[in-house]
């Protein structure tokens, strides 16, 4: 045998056992379940693969210029298909090794798995040819193939030793998880649950080590598009939030630092899931700490894997995510690992981190419902917002009346998470995602930051046809009676005509129409939100006649404004003006308007004789975040004047008149003149 031909033949025996070992592994890869074997599996298949296209290529280089010239086409043709589809299994699982498995590549795994699959078929119809076309070859190709038994044993060793070394590194690295609260002595004020009065629970009520729940830096690492949306999202600042830090150490201060459970299981699931609400522990309204920096997290939303209730007040139930492979080692080595057997083989990722419930309106209820009970204000059960009720009962769930639904249901996310661009991994197959910036209308936190872009985005979304603002033109029941004539086109005129007369009391109709919330307007804490009706009325000379809701110079909104919000009284009677509401049991009153209705406003004003026609109306519906006493409160030093959002104008010219006298008033001043005769 030449050396060229004894390169070959031992090439060819490497070949065929790391074919081999890969058909296997990816096989067991395929079929057996997430578990720290079968991630060592599929990283010795990642192994045996790129072992497998290096020596691919030049194999098949020195094989074809060793046959060329021989007249045996049959074979010639088998030998191009199979190297064709060798090199697609190659290509694809470079990709794959290189971008993982993607929502938008998902072809790209299936063209690998068959492709892989079409070799065998290839292969078999390549050496028969070969066989019957040249037997003699063939006989001494296969004679020359006793390395296989020796690369064989040597393949199966070195699996094993790696195999093994992988496993002990990752069971001596591992950092378990503990289930024990972080605070010494946790204190259970509210009964032998050992969250209330939030409503979380975990699988036999244990709690979450903080290795799992402060994830974001790794979860961003592959997820950087949706981490960089979540950044300057209201989320990622629940905690951080001045008005929070003020009002949660507020709960503290007056309750003790256990009732701020009731909060921060929606603004800080990582301080009460860890354990940290107890006496000696750290609420995440202080400044730094790690609650305070991560506030609603990757994990405080992806690690809800069902609702206790619909109820809200953080209703839902968390799970730790199933480990991958060296998931809680500190080496940076075994974290690249980590990572690669995820993106390699997510399935049990996506199945941790995506479950149905997360595409629902119910989900959002664990958090955007909310009650108090007697636990916490001493008094009873109190219901307060409650966004997704407002959405059951709206057109857009499709549970309401069908001939006012819409056709299509439409979902919170559907407003609040849209579909944008992203090269993310978990983009669909036309690259778009979920917006993680969960834009609303909290238009302080983005002037706070002074995130210019963030807060263009809010007006756009508050202002694209939501609520809607109209002027009801004042049509008149009476008439004046004169001696002009009428044209006759009037008469089939399908408006009437209107004016006001000088120096009566005049009076309009505002109508306000909820017209694309997907719950009540407003929403969210509409206690110290405001939201209102402003009106102007103004002669053809620009002389004031009538104004409401006007701001002044410190910024307060005039008392008499026609508002939209809620007045949550404390057991004295008194407005609980702070959001301490751990003071409130019982609500003065409640005004919203719920989705796809209206609300009508009676204005009434007197026109002055001096005025000049004809007289111009303006109407606004105006959205701030937060009104300025509570803001002030709230805020403190950081305080600034918020920006005020018009939602929706409407304007209306009204021509006036001098008011003539009436036939009747002719008559009666006739019948006193006749009585005074």
């Amino acid at each position: 045998m030449t050396k060229s031909a004894h390169v070959e033949s031992h090439a060819f025996a490497w070949l065929v056992v790391l074919f081999f070992a890969l058909a296997v592994s990816g096989f067991v890869s395929y079929f057996l379940p997430h578990h720290v074997f079968n991630q060592i599996n599929s990283l010795l298949h990642l192994v045996f693969g790129s072992l497998w296209a290096l020596l691919i290529v030049p194999y098949s280089f020195v094989h074809f210029k060793r046959i060329l010239g021989v007249r045996r086409s049959m074979v010639f043709v088998s030998g191009l298909l199979t190297l064709a589809v060798m090199l697609t299994v190659v290509f694809t699982g470079m990709e794959l090794v290189y971008q993982g498995q993607r929502e938008d590549n998902s072809s790209t795994y299936q063209w690998h798995f068959f492709s892989a699959i079409s070799i065998v078929l290839f292969l078999v119809i390549h050496i028969l040819l070969h066989f019957v076309t040249h037997r003699s070859q063939a006989n001494k190709r296969f004679q020359t193939s006793y390395y296989i038994p020796s690369v064989f044993a040597s393949v199966a060793l070195s699996s094993i030793i790696a195999g093994s070394l992988l496993w002990w590194t990752d069971k001596t690295t591992e950092q378990p998880y503990s289930t024990a609260a972080i605070v010494e002595n946790y204190q259970y004020n509210y009964g032998p649950h050992p969250f209330r009065p939030s409503q979380t629970d975990t699988t036999n009520n244990i709690f979450i080590d903080e290795k799992a729940l402060a994830t974001t830096d790794k979860c961003a690492s592959c997820h950087m598009d949706i981490a960089k949306q979540w950044y300057r999202s209201a989320h990622r600042q629940a905690a951080s939030d001045k008005t929070y830090v003020t009002n949660v150490t507020l709960l503290a201060t007056k309750k003790g630092i256990e009732a701020t459970r009731y909060c921060e299981g929606c603004h800080a699931p990582l301080a009460l899931l860890t354990g940290q609400l107890s006496e000696g522990g750290e609420h995440a309204g202080i400044v730094g700490s790690l609650a305070n920096v991560e506030g609603v997290n990757c994990q405080s939303c992806h690690g809800i894997s069902k609702l206790v209730h619909n109820k809200g007040v953080a209703s839902y139930h968390f799970d730790i995510n199933q480990p991958y492979i060296f998931e809680t080692a500190q080496q940076p080595m075994l974290q690249q690992l980590n990572r690669l057997a995820m993106r390699f083989n997510p399935a049990q990722h996506k199945q941790d981190m995506a479950p149905a419930l997360l595409g629902t309106a119910e989900y959002c209820s664990a958090c955007h419902s909310q009650f108090i009970d007697k636990d916490l204000n001493g008094w009873g059960w109190i219901k307060m917002q409650d966004e997704y009720t407002a959405w059951l009962d709206s057109p857009y769930s499709g549970n309401n009346d069908p001939k006012f639904s819409h056709a299509q249901q439409q979902r919170c996310q559907d407003c609040h998470m849209p579909l944008v661009k992203s090269d993310d991994p978990s983009a669909s197959k036309d690259g778009y995602v979920r917006s993680h910036e969960f834009f609303a209308a909290n238009s302080m936190l983005t002037t706070l930051s002074k995130d210019y872009q963030g807060q263009q985005a809010i007006a756009q979304f508050m202002q694209s046809n939501k609520v809607r603002i109209s002027i009801e033109p004042p049509h008149r029941k009476d008439a004046t009676i004169n001696k002009m004539p009428v044209n006759p086109n009037l008469r089939h005129a399908a408006v009437q005509p209107y004016y006001f007369y000088k120096g009566e009391s005049a009076s309009i109709k505002v109508i306000v129409a909820n017209t694309g919330v997907g719950h009540n307007f407003p929403g969210g804490t509409i206690d110290i939100n405001q939201a209102w009706v402003a009106v102007q009325v103004v002669d053809a000379e620009g002389h004031a006649i009538f104004n409401s809701g006007d701001v002044d110079e410190a910024g307060y909104l005039e008392q008499t404004a026609y508002q939209y919000r809620s007045l949550p009284t404390d057991r004295q009677g008194q407005i609980v003006w702070k959001h301490d509401l751990f003071n409130m049991v019982g609500k003065a009153s409640v005004n919203v308007i719920r989705a796809g209705e209206s609300d009508v406003i009676d204005y009434q004003f007197k026109i002055p004789y001096w005025a000049k026609s004809p007289i111009s109306i303006s109407t606004q519906i105006n959205y701030r975040k937060l009104n300025t006493r509570y803001a002030k409160w709230a805020m403190k030093e950081l305080y600034q004047p918020l920006p005020i959002i018009e939602l929706s104008r409407a304007h209306l010219a009204v021509p006036l008149r001098d008011k003539l006298e009436t036939i009747d008033n002719l008559t009666k001043l006739a019948e006193s003149t006749t009585a005074r005769r």
